[in-house]
């Protein structure tokens, strides 16, 4: 069941690393780097949750 939904949560984010390495082969820089401005806005919120304490509330 955990390797499941790991995979379902991985799934977009590895689809989002090919779509970079197919825009930087082609050439499109622009579409490259809102590729990796939105992989990097993911990978820091993953990091967050994770590092930060969870009893911390708004």
């Amino acid at each position: 069941m955990t390797i499941g939904i790991a995979l379902f949560v991985l799934l977009p984010v590895s689809q989002l690393v090919l779509i970079i390495v197919i825009f930087i082969r082609e050439r499109d820089y622009r579409f490259s780097l809102i590729a990796t401005l939105v992989f990097v806005i993911i990978m820091a919120g993953t990091l967050l949750g994770y590092f930060l304490p969870s009893h911390i509330s708004a």
